[in-house]
């Protein structure tokens, strides 16, 4: 499958390139953007060869992670980064969004996570989506339970993450249910 372009009002998320490897070491080695984030960039050139190993990834391919630059549909800036990870049944994607402090509170993430999921269920067909936060961190929280996911479980101590056991917050939505929900616009904040 040919990589697609999600494109919402205000946004267009497409594959990362080369270009994006100092913007994205930028924001995600904040200590406010890395603190709940799995990989933190030490230098723009592990950015780089980010990118370049995410290049060889084909998009939809069941146990593997893809990941979009989050970008202003009117002047093309990167502003943060959205993975999907495709599950081995290939009917199932995890999701997980990081935007630059920037950009923060504008309703751009809700933005996004909603035109993924739009995406994702009507395009792809997929069955259920899923998004596994830690719940200090609670704009997360917040944003995952505004847009109508609901969280399926809180695992306590459950994942060794940066050298201490961490709860695990897993909010979810079938198909079903997202095709049945009320309007939400992408411009939720």
């Amino acid at each position: 499958m040919q990589t697609p372009e999600i494109i919402t009002d205000r946004l267009v998320l497409s594959p990362l390139a080369p270009v994006d490897a100092e913007t994205l070491f930028e924001y995600r080695s904040l200590p406010e953007v890395s603190r709940f984030q799995n990989w933190e960039p030490t230098s723009t050139n592990e950015a780089v060869l980010f990118i370049e190993r995410l290049a060889r990834v084909e998009f939809d391919t069941p146990d593997t992670w893809y990941q979009f630059g989050i970008r202003l549909r009117e002047s093309d800036p990167l502003i943060g980064d959205f993975g999907m990870h495709f599950m081995d049944d290939g009917c199932q994607v995890e999701i997980g969004f990081t935007l630059a402090p920037a950009y923060q509170h504008r309703g751009l993430g809700a933005e996004a996570v909603v035109g993924v999921l739009d995406f994702l269920f009507t395009q792809l067909r997929k069955h259920r989506v899923f998004a596994s936060v830690d719940p200090r961190n609670r704009p997360s929280l917040r944003l995952l339970r505004r847009i109508g996911m609901r969280q399926e479980a809180h695992y306590h101590k459950s994942l060794r993450f940066k050298d201490e056991w961490a709860d695990d917050v897993v909010f979810a939505v079938l198909a079903s249910e997202w095709v049945d929900r009320p309007g939400i616009g992408g411009h939720a904040d």
